[in-house]
């Protein structure tokens, strides 16, 4: 698990486990403040003009 061998490699530990809370607290706080402009997500893939061609 990806999660687990940041957490137990560390450093700090505790600063490494609370990471995703504090990331689920932002995009929550960004949502409330309104600083999306769009409701859809853009690719910013070079591969888009070719995806959107099929």
């Amino acid at each position: 698990m990806l999660v687990n061998t940041a957490i137990a490699s560390a450093a700090d530990p505790i600063a490494i486990a609370t990471m995703p809370l504090n990331s689920c607290e932002a995009g929550a706080l960004a949502r409330q403040a309104r600083l999306a402009t769009c409701q859809q997500a853009v690719a910013s893939s070079p591969l888009s003009a070719f995806l959107e061609s099929l």
